[in-house]
C-alpha cells in the first residue's frame, strides 16, 4: 500500500521543476488526489472517476469541496472523448479497473497513452492479472513515447484485492518529446 504513494511522490517530486499548469487524474481516488493537491495546490486538476462510481465519487468529492482547484468529471475515460491537453495525466491504479466497468486493459492503455500531455505517470501492482507491464512497455515504444523514469516498490504489508494480492508496485514516468 505504501508503495504507490511513494512511487507518486517521487514522480511529481520530478516533473515539479518543470511548468505543470494543468493536471488530469484518470481514475481518481482520494489517495491520488491528496497527494496531487498537496504536491500543486495551486493548479487546476480535472479528477475524473467512472460515471457512478460512488466508492471514489464521495471521497474525492470531499476534497473537491476544499480546494477550488479540483473539478470533479464522471467520464469513462474509454469510450468519451477527452479532447483537452494536460501538463500532466496520472493513472494511478487506474488499468486494473479496466475489466470492473466493460473495458479492456489493451483499450483502456491505449486511450490514456494517446490523451494530449507532457507527461503520462503510471502506477500498478505487479500482481494484477488485468495488467501487463510488458504490453505498457510496447505501446509506449509503438507510440514513440519516451520513458523517462521507471520505479519499482515491494511493499512490507500486501494489499488484498477480490482477484489478487498486490506486494509489488511499479511505476512509469513517461514524457511526449
Amino acid at each position: 500500500m505504501e508503495g504507490h504513494r511513494v512511487i507518486l511522490n517521487d514522480f511529481l517530486d520530478f516533473v515539479k521543476n518543470d511548468s505543470i499548469t494543468s493536471i488530469l487524474d484518470a481514475g481518481s481516488g482520494r489517495t491520488s488526489l491528496s497527494i496531487i493537491t498537496d504536491s500543486f495546490s495551486n493548479t487546476p486538476i480535472d479528477a475524473v472517476v467512472y460515471p457512478g462510481d460512488l466508492r471514489k465519487i464521495n471521497s474525492i468529492k470531499e476534497i473537491a469541496d476544499h480546494n477550488n482547484n479540483v473539478r470533479v468529471i464522471e467520464k469513462d475515460i474509454c469510450s468519451d472523448a477527452v479532447i483537452r491537453e494536460y501538463d500532466l495525466i496520472i493513472a494511478h491504479l487506474l488499468f486494473g479497473e479496466a475489466t470492473k466497468f466493460g473495458n479492456a486493459f489493451e483499450d483502456l492503455l491505449k486511450k490514456v497513452i494517446t490523451m494530449k500531455y507532457r507527461y503520462l505517470i503510471l502506477i500498478d501492482y505487479l500482481e494484477d492479472p488485468a495488467v501487463k507491464e510488458i504490453d505498457i512497455i510496447k505501446t509506449c515504444e509503438k507510440y514513440d513515447l519516451t520513458i523517462v523514469y521507471k520505479s519499482y516498490f515491494t511493499n512490507l504489508e500486501p494489499q488484498v484485492w477480490e482477484d489478487f494480492t498486490g506486494v509489488h508496485n511499479f511505476g512509469y514516468l513517461i514524457k511526449r518529446l
